[in-house]
């Protein structure tokens, strides 16, 4: 007997994979809620994502994310944006799995990122070129265990999307 697949797309990637802009348009799209994970910690906690891994550090980053994802998931239907290491962090890994919730690693390669990101100095993990890769080389084999890939370089938002929207997640 098949499980029911519960009605929540997650979208993960790295930093300017494009998960909020996507993730925007594809709930419009289906008529779904959106939640961007980061910009719902940053309202819940009053701050944003680098003054609390620079008051509180990461590990309490993490807590306050796990808790913010386990009451996102409780949205159905609803396309959320994870932030860029929340699926890399093996607690909110299995709890999104456990959720039924369909996994869309949004891939985009190191360059393509990179411009992206450029002057960008509000993400915590980015500080130079060299941490920027190698966080995006640690963070990979995780990005790879999603349950569906969409490249992203290249395309508008809109395509991804339309990309997307074929897979028929549900």
């Amino acid at each position: 007997m098949a499980r029911h697949r519960k009605k929540l797309i997650y979208l993960l990637g790295f930093m300017g994979s494009g998960k909020s802009t996507v993730g925007k348009l594809l709930a419009r799209n289906m008529g779904w809620p959106f939640i961007d994970l980061d910009a719902t910690i940053e309202a819940g906690q009053g701050a944003t994502i680098r003054q609390i891994f620079e008051q509180d550090g990461e590990p309490f980053f993490r807590q306050i994310e796990h808790a913010a994802l386990t009451e996102a998931s409780k949205t159905e239907p609803a396309v959320i944006a994870l932030g860029g290491g929340t699926w890399v962090q093996e607690p909110n890994l299995e709890f999104i799995r456990s959720t039924g919730g369909a996994t869309i690693w949004l891939d985009c390669s190191l360059e393509e990122l990179r411009r992206r990101c450029a002057g960008i100095d509000d993400r915590p993990l980015f500080r130079d070129p060299e941490s920027f890769a190698q966080l995006f080389n640690q963070r990979l084999p995780y990005y790879r265990l999603a349950e569906f890939r969409v490249a992203t370089d290249g395309q508008a938002p809109e395509e991804v999307v339309e990309r997307i929207l074929r897979l028929k997640v549900f």
